[in-house]
């Protein structure tokens, strides 16, 4: 494609014989740019040739040759949060023929906001680490056990030099991969497989502890940072976020009868929230596992049959993996991605599911599974608090309609206060005027109440 018929947004790179297209600088977007302008550092323009090389040799090997990319986007506002989420077209020559192949690019948002860069640089640090050093041992424990390698997208290149953070990935698309609509509670048959492809990488990182002579976190330091504290000022930043939300949930909930206790509640707890998420991701053994961290709607892809049928999964986007309990994957599922109905008449089936999965590994492999179905219930409700402070913090973002979808490049300067009076006029806003979202929250409100964590 010349470079002058490519629609703005999208960078084109033509290279023949391995020299760059004169004519489109390297990483710049392909409409014209005057010799006075300097060109506005966007997550697109932090794609270079020679990283798209890198990942062509990754994926289809060292006699692979580059003979052209571009940038395409191909998401939407409201699609991502801590990233931007773009593609990479590429051709390339081999075996004498040319041949195509696209990669998923996750870059950094290169946003105004100063105070979340060390926060975006953790999260790209976190999930580039996953893939390189973390998801070879996991499959080698779940190819011991007989089973497929982990369901994630393979990666072939990190850069995490700050604010130029991207990773590149297989593009599941081609293969029949998509987003399950978010707005939309998950059905039993979406949530099992998810739970499924959950319980074998706890189990993979078990045995994988197992073998190692000190905690995982201690092995891999990448998995210790975490919301509150990969920066010394991110304790009281997030700790103005996590009571921001419990005030925005006091006043949703002040707006209907009946749910007086937990306006209390809330307000009550409001200053104590960061605390509360704290405590909830603390690891106990012989519930301190490998897990995902951000397991909801859009950081998991379907696969269907000619049916409508879902039939296969792909977890993706770790970027907030940790070791904690796998409780807290569990309820952060449920508590974003279900409808309370859904969630409260299946979940006996869906810990059960999860756990059929989780112990067949161990199974497998002649190693004691280190709990019982009956432990891991008990520890799912030890753990509705971390579900419920993630649902408050999701579900209004995930709900939002049309212009009003959260967009955090709309969100002004870095005081933390000022950015959730804004999100919070937003919330408002939406909960008088979204019907997705009332029942949603008061589903949540009702189970907290029911299992005594508001009390």
């Amino acid at each position: 494609m010349n470079s002058h018929s490519v629609p703005e947004g999208v960078n084109s790179h033509s290279v023949p014989e391995g020299v760059n297209s004169h004519s489109v600088p390297e990483g710049v977007n392909s409409h014209s740019v005057s010799d006075e302008e300097t060109p506005k550092k966007t997550p697109q323009s932090l794609i270079k040739e020679y990283q798209v090389r890198a990942a062509l040799k990754v994926d289809k090997g060292k006699e692979a040759e580059l003979v052209a990319w571009e940038v395409v986007d191909f998401t939407k506002k409201g699609d991502n949060y801590a990233c931007i989420v773009t593609s990479v077209e590429v051709t390339y020559r081999q075996g004498g023929r040319e041949q195509n192949v696209t990669y998923v690019v996750k870059c950094n948002p290169c946003r105004s906001m100063a105070m979340m860069n060390d926060f975006v640089n953790v999260v790209f640090e976190k999930e580039a680490k996953f893939y390189q050093e973390l998801v070879p041992m996991l499959n080698a424990e779940l190819k011991n056990a007989g089973q497929g390698a982990l369901r994630v997208a393979p990666c072939y290149y990190a850069h995490l030099a700050v604010g130029e953070e991207i990773i590149m990935l297989q593009d599941l698309r081609p293969q029949g991969f998509k987003m399950f609509d978010r707005k939309k509670g998950m059905d039993v048959a979406h949530a099992t497989l998810v739970l499924k492809e959950l319980g074998r990488l706890h189990a993979a990182s078990v045995l994988m502890q197992a073998k190692c002579s000190e905690s995982l976190d201690e092995k891999f330091l990448f998995l210790q940072k975490d919301f509150t504290n990969f920066t010394n000022e991110s304790e009281d930043q997030f700790k103005v976020m996590f009571q921001g939300n419990f005030d925005i949930a006091a006043k949703m909930a002040e707006m209907f009868d009946g749910y007086e206790i937990v306006v209390k509640w809330l307000r009550a707890n409001a200053p104590n929230a960061k605390d509360i998420f704290e405590d909830q991701i603390k690891k106990e053994p012989p519930f301190d596992i490998l897990c995902h961290g951000d397991c909801w709607n859009n950081n998991i892809l379907f696969k269907y049959d000619e049916r409508g049928v879902p039939v296969d999964v792909r977890l993706i986007d770790l970027q907030i993996c940790r070791q904690a309990s796998p409780a807290t994957d569990l309820n952060y599922l449920m508590y974003t991605s279900l409808n309370g109905a859904e969630r409260k008449e299946n979940l006996s089936s869906f810990l059960h599911s999860y756990y059929t999965s989780f112990s067949n590994i161990f199974r497998s492999t002649g190693a004691q599974v280190p709990f019982t179905l009956e432990e891991l219930c008990s520890e799912y409700h030890r753990k509705n608090p971390f579900g419920f402070i993630m649902g408050l913090m999701v579900i209004p973002i995930v709900l939002s309609e049309g212009n009003e979808a959260f967009d955090p490049d709309s969100m002004t300067g870095d005081d933390m206060e000022v950015m959730m009076k804004e999100f919070q006029d937003r919330m408002m806003g939406q909960m008088r005027k979204n019907p997705l979202l009332r029942p949603r929250l008061l589903a949540m409100f009702d189970d907290m109440v029911e299992y005594g964590v508001i009390s």
